[in-house]
């Protein structure tokens, strides 16, 4: 989630010029799509195997400067993990976004900026039996697209702003967010848990080096306030920083290209420990991480682009001793996804990708033995324009 809310800042200072454009060329308004995910994963060397399930649909509507979107799914989910004997089985709604920007142009500074919400359309609940079945390692990030279905009431405004100044294009963006609170565990009393607000910061710069060619850099910090559980402090994530360094080329007409490298890094926590002492934790549980990914796209024809991606992944081990029970002993992914899209008309697109990924998780209390998970996807879409 924290690397999604990353990306959403530098397409946001980078993308304003791009929305209008778009306007500016008489797009029709109205944008829906429909999305099906289908995941499943296995693991060797622990009792692990899973199935998610998930629909999306999404409607957007942009007559000018302006425009709002929504976003809803529905999500099954079936697993069983190493640290519960018993499978955990959750479907239903989850929390629904809504999306809300206005474009603004003054001579080369383009301005975009906006207020979003999370509505609590989603289950936030859980029984304690239920809750701890739920995979609560960060391995969940890789092997699941969805791990909450539910929270409380988000409010978020953003602002991004853009300046082109010959091959240069500079951006700023900035993201607050009100985390609203909500009641995680449905047979406790007092346990009312509300996260803390959060600020994200992005600086981005795009340089077109010839007409083919461009590459883009971005940095972005985000800050974390207390989590409060019952109105007590209990828990401060350390700050994160994400680092993206993205080049981007059209090799010939139709054929297109993309290298991204990306690091993130993380402060310490602060944690509530015994006697009710409030402090930074000794070690750090936050693992610093790195990826590689190519993608590419190549146009056979007016209707048919056929795509493709791979990647690699490796999170270092954090910084406890291998005897704490905090160790986290890192992890590697790598993945390939061929794809394809179809332009049945000029308004409508298919889309179908096939994901394989594999993991490479290092001993810890989640692995005591270690385990390579095996992760497949399919993601179907349809886009229609109105």
């Amino acid at each position: 989630m924290r690397l999604a809310i990353a990306a959403w800042a530098a397409w946001a200072a980078l993308s304003a010029g791009a929305a209008q454009a778009a306007v500016d060329d008489g797009e029709k308004p109205v944008t829906l799509a429909v999305f099906s995910n289908m995941g499943s994963f296995k693991a060797s060397g622990a009792g692990a195997d899973g199935t998610q399930n998930i629909g999306y649909l999404q409607l957007i509507y942009s007559p000018g400067d302006w425009g709002a979107g929504v976003t809803s799914s529905l999500a099954a989910t079936d697993y069983v993990s190493p640290i519960s004997p018993e499978r955990l089985k959750r479907s239903g709604m989850t929390d629904t976004s809504i999306v809300t920007f206005y474009n603004m142009r003054v001579g080369d500074v383009m301005t975009r900026f906006g207020v979003d919400l999370g509505l609590p359309t989603g289950k936030a609940s859980q029984t304690s039996k239920e809750l701890v079945r739920n995979i609560a390692d960060d391995i969940n990030q890789d092997l699941l697209l969805v791990n909450s279905y539910g929270a409380g009431l988000n409010v978020a405004g953003h602002l991004a702003v853009s300046y082109t100044s010959g091959g240069l294009t500079w951006g700023l963006g900035a993201r607050y967010l009100v985390a609203g609170a909500y009641d995680p565990m449905s047979d406790m009393e007092k346990d009312k848990f509300d996260p803390g607000d959060s600020l994200l910061g992005i600086v981005s710069l795009l340089y077109e080096i010839n007409p083919d060619t461009r590459i883009l850099f971005s940095y972005s910090r985000t800050i974390q306030a207390r989590d409060k559980q019952d109105g007590k402090d209990i828990f401060r994530n350390g700050d994160a920083g994400a680092l993206e360094l993205r080049l981007m080329r059209e090799w010939e007409e139709g054929l297109t290209a993309a290298l991204t490298l990306s690091s993130r890094a993380q402060d310490k926590n602060e944690r509530l420990y015994s006697q009710n002492v409030f402090k930074t934790e000794t070690g750090n549980s936050n693992a610093n991480s790195a990826e590689a990914a190519v993608e590419a796209a190549w146009k056979q024809s007016g209707k048919l682009t056929l795509t493709g991606a791979a990647g690699y992944k490796s999170v270092q081990a954090n910084g406890y001793p291998e005897k704490d029970y905090l160790y986290d002993g890192g992890r590697t992914r790598w993945f390939a996804e061929p794809g394809a899209r179809w332009s049945l008309a000029r308004d409508i697109t298919v889309s179908a990708k096939l994901r394989y990924a594999q993991i490479s998780d290092n001993q810890d209390n989640f692995s005591p033995a270690g385990a390579t998970y095996k992760v497949t996807t399919i993601d179907l879409g349809l886009i229609m324009g109105f």
